[in-house]
């Protein structure tokens, strides 16, 4: 049998399994944390239940690949990252700072990798299309291969004979099956017989029967049966997909980014002389809040707190409202790009890379004044999961105004660089935040 037949096979076969252990483990996030493998002289315990169901969700993905495209062709490296990825963020989960979003890192890798897999990126690669392209994995993709679980199945049905081979009798599968059903009600009938004659056969299959109920019963059907009935369309959720992924040449992501592009480019009717204006506002901002708080922001750095203020409130002020400044910052420079008016060759002109440039750098100086805040608090108060979250997000925004300072530079994005680095940040944070769990820090 044709290699591509056999994964075409195993995939439909695997695909609901893979959705009842979504339904059945996704869910359970009490039971699943308290499983798992324990290091660190027990007090560090990482479930294995979720980056288990990651490698049964890229098997799966992997047989359907291969089964609708070359059997043989192997990942590329990028789709290897992301599976790596989607494994780890699962890995991670109950020792990182937030389950929940660990979970949701591990659900973007798993759909990114799809696409990655399949080279649907809009993009080409990993790029500022990946909001986009993470819509057309969960929503397009998913929903429009819903009838793709029932359409595959063809690929049971034997091949058409050749023109002059001779014909092969089709099997009767009814017949076999109440063929077999009978054969059940005349066993059945039989051991009756049986143990009404012999006492000790009657006790054993009597004991048997009794072994069966207690079964049945601590099954817990009640959990079982709605999890069976709603695994349904999970499965033709996680197949539409994947098949329809697999399926998909690449023809129409690349129409859809060309005209993604154009519509971008459609927006750039901001003259310089408004984009030099509306960015040299929030510069000129920046640069007075600097002088006018320097004193009071830069006392997280030697720890001089303002008299009458506690250590506790002082390092909690104004953190999460730098953060926040940041992200309006990087959403300044995706306006600016959207809507300004560039050069022939698409580049920054000089003014709008200094005033750009001022803006990130103003990025990072807030970003190191929240780290010696958050410094100070630590510290002080020690370790919780929040405030190595706070370090990571704050980590991973001056890691972009950075990026954007080069990108401006060199004309060259790297948005890519940039998703990488909080990809991989992400999951060594967990694995610091269950560390420091584990050693009491």
């Amino acid at each position: 049998m044709d290699k591509k037949v056999i994964f075409q096979r195993l995939g439909i076969i695997l695909a609901y399994p893979l959705a009842y252990a979504y339904i059945r483990f996704i869910f359970n996030f009490d039971e699943i944390s308290k499983s798992g493998i324990t290091i660190l002289d027990g007090k560090l315990t990482i479930a294995v239940t979720y980056p288990v169901f990651a490698l049964m969700f890229i098997l799966v993905n992997e047989l359907i690949r291969r089964g609708r495209r070359n059997a043989g062709s192997l990942p590329s490296k990028e789709t290897l990252f992301w599976y790596v990825m989607t494994v780890l963020a699962g890995l991670t989960s109950t020792i990182g700072p937030e389950l929940e979003l660990s979970l949701f890192a591990m659900h973007l890798c798993g759909v990114y990798s799809v696409l990655t897999s399949n080279d649907l990126l809009l993009g080409g690669k990993t790029s500022g299309f990946i909001p986009a392209d993470l819509i057309h994995g969960f929503y397009v993709k998913s929903f429009a291969g819903f009838p793709n679980f029932i359409i595959d199945w063809k690929c049971f049905k034997k091949p058409v004979a050749e023109e002059g081979a001779p014909a092969v009798k089709r099997k009767n599968v009814a017949g076999a099956v109440i063929f077999i059903i009978v054969m059940i009600v005349l066993l059945i009938i039989s051991v009756s017989l049986m143990s009404s004659i012999d006492e000790d056969l009657g006790m054993f299959f009597n004991d048997l029967l009794w072994n069966i109920e207690d079964y049945l019963t601590d099954l817990e059907l009640y959990e079982i049966i709605p999890r069976i009935i709603f695994a349904i369309p999970v499965c033709f959720y996680l197949y539409g997909l994947m098949s329809r992924s697999a399926k998909s040449d690449g023809a129409k992501e690349k129409r859809f980014a060309s005209w993604l592009k154009g519509f971008m480019g459609k927006g750039k009717t901001a003259s310089s002389t408004v984009v030099y204006i509306a960015a040299g506002v929030f510069v000129l901002a920046y640069i007075l809040f600097f002088i006018k708080r320097l004193a009071y922001m830069m006392g997280g750095f030697v720890g001089d707190v303002p008299d009458g203020m506690l250590v506790s409130h002082y390092a909690r002020e104004g953190f999460f409202e730098l953060v926040g400044i940041m992200a309006v910052n990087m959403c300044v420079y995706l306006a600016i790009i959207l809507f300004g008016k560039t050069d022939q060759d698409g580049k920054f002109s000089l003014p709008a890379k200094i005033l750009v440039t001022l803006l990130m750098a103003e990025s990072i100086i807030f970003a190191v004044i929240a780290m010696s805040k958050l410094g100070l608090y630590y510290s002080i108060y020690g370790y919780t999961p929040k405030r190595i979250l706070a370090m990571w997000a704050t980590l991973a925004l001056g890691f972009a105004a950075g990026a954007t300072v080069v990108t401006v530079y060199r004309g060259k994005p790297h948005f890519r660089v940039g998703v990488i680095f909080t990809s991989i940040s992400y999951i060594a944070i967990c694995i610091l935040s269950g560390v420091l769990v584990a050693i009491g820090a």
